[in-house]
């Protein structure tokens, strides 16, 4: 029953990203965090279901791709998990923990909570997004994909000032995402022993999930106005950030 869940959740937050460029990741990293008990192994499955969506996103938008943005980011993303990995190291020996599946790190989720917030309602309006912000934003997103495990509500904000049409946002939003989740895969087979090719039974079924509600989701994408796009993308993102900030509560 718990895989028929999944995979149902897979399917349908995997059309949600498809639609709205956002939302399907976050929601389904919740959903699995209930279901399997185990944090880091939460965080790993999710990272390689996440890059066949992402990946898939990217592929049937790559002609809206925003090539300028995605190479800033990457400038940036790289330092980050660098960063990740002598964090993750540190910490371990630190608290002399057998593994680094042993530590548990959460502080990040409100953090990025209310950075949301203050990015879309109290920040002070600029025209356009400075292009060294992709940079910036890579560096975080690297500490981000690793220790929460969605960086889409992270990275989406910059997104939404920057005149980009739906197709462009979803693609170069997408292409980043998966370009952090690939990046995180050697991280956890290194210091968390998580072996990927070895659960390919419980990723597999999760896999096509995510690539059948991507395909559906393009479709749907078609039919909706750029207006009631970037209605819903902001809507989105503040319900998420909301949750970010109380998850240490619930």
């Amino acid at each position: 029953m718990e895989s028929i869940v999944l995979i149902i959740a897979a399917f349908l937050t995997s059309a949600l990203s498809a639609i709205i460029g956002m939302g399907g990741g976050i929601t389904l990293l919740g959903i699995m965090a209930i279901i399997m008990p185990t944090g880091y192994l939460v965080v790993a499955y999710h990272g390689v279901i996440q890059l066949v969506s992402n990946v898939t996103r990217t592929t049937v938008y790559r002609q809206h791709i925003s090539k300028p943005i995605i190479n800033r980011f990457l400038i940036g993303l790289l330092p980050g998990l660098l960063l990740s990995v002598v964090i993750i190291y540190g910490a371990t020996m630190y608290f002399n923990a057998a593994s680094a599946a042993d530590l548990k790190i959460d502080f990040l989720k409100p953090a990025i909570g209310a950075y949301i917030i203050w990015f879309l309602f109290l920040r002070k309006k600029k025209k356009r997004i400075s292009k060294e912000a992709y940079k910036w934003m890579g560096v975080v997103a690297g500490l981000a994909t690793v220790f929460i495990g969605a960086m889409g509500p992270l990275i989406a904000p910059l997104f939404i000032n920057d005149r980009l049409k739906k197709e462009s946002v979803i693609a170069t939003k997408a292409a980043c995402q998966a370009a952090g989740h690939l990046g995180k895969m050697p991280i956890f087979f290194l210091f968390f022993n998580v072996s990927y090719i070895e659960d390919w039974r419980v990723l597999f079924p999760l896999i096509i999930a995510v690539y059948v509600g991507t395909k559906i989701g393009k479709l749907m994408l078609g039919k909706l106005p750029d207006t009631l796009f970037q209605n819903l993308f902001k809507s989105v993102l503040t319900l998420i950030a909301i949750r970010l900030i109380l998850v240490q509560i619930w």
